[in-house]
């Protein structure tokens, strides 16, 4: 893959008038001015969008719900190579060198970044340290470490589902059956704590585990996005 490929940068947004603008600085100084910004707004008054300071940015509005908005964003992009960030995520520096490097090996079609949190209590390092240790053994990122794709890929891959929740779970275990190689870098993102800190740290943690557990076993997404909003996210 040459040095100039192109990466898009999708960004799905609900209510995150207060991160984005943030958002949108870390990502133009990880990733360089040369990289397209997509950022898919899913409230109805785009409510995000009309925030973002940058003249440059491409914004729409789509249907609510994050698959659909990655998706609506993937099909605007005009980039080789596809980033899907969370608005509360940081990128870690010179990330573009590094996402390009990691799709030019051979056999790689998709890959994503380690995981840290904003927040450095025992409890969250804790957090990070299992879920950094699950995505290795499983080669199965979640939405939150930032993960890449070649779009020529993610397209024939038919894009993510259209589920509630596991979107990203499920796309990725879709590639790991077609024995593609999904990459997992050491360098790691940044992302925000806050819904741990919501919640409680400690039920998040559980929460979130619980909810994986009942996938594996074959629970209706739809049903464990009830289970995710009852317990306090309503996103």
């Amino acid at each position: 893959m040459p040095i100039h490929t192109r990466i898009s940068i999708i960004i799905p947004v609900f209510n995150e008038q207060a991160t984005i603008n943030s958002c949108l600085n870390n990502v133009k100084a990880s990733l360089g001015n040369d990289c397209k910004i997509i950022v898919v707004d899913g409230s109805i008054n785009g409510s995000t969008n009309i925030c973002i300071e940058d003249k440059n940015i491409i914004k729409i509005c789509g249907q609510a719900g994050r698959a659909a908005q990655m998706n609506a964003g993937a099909k605007m992009a005009t980039g080789e190579i596809l980033l899907f960030l969370h608005a509360d995520t940081i990128l870690p520096p010179n990330s573009a060198p590094l996402i390009r490097e990691t799709l030019d090996a051979p056999g790689a079609a998709a890959g994503a970044f380690s995981l840290s949190f904003d927040d450095n209590s025992a409890i969250m390092r804790l957090i990070s340290f299992v879920g950094n240790l699950r995505t290795r053994i499983e080669r199965v990122p979640y939405g939150d470490q930032a993960p890449f794709i070649k779009k020529e890929t993610f397209l024939e891959l038919g894009c993510f589902p259209l589920i509630p929740i596991m979107e990203d779970v499920e796309f990725f275990r879709n590639i790991k059956r077609k024995r593609f190689e999904i990459v997992i870098l050491k360098e790691s993102v940044i992302t925000s704590a806050r819904r741990y800190k919501q919640m409680g740290m400690i039920r998040g943690f559980l929460r979130n585990w619980l909810l994986r557990i009942l996938h594996l076993c074959g629970v209706s997404p739809f049903t464990l996005k009830k289970l995710y909003s009852d317990n306090g996210d309503k996103n």
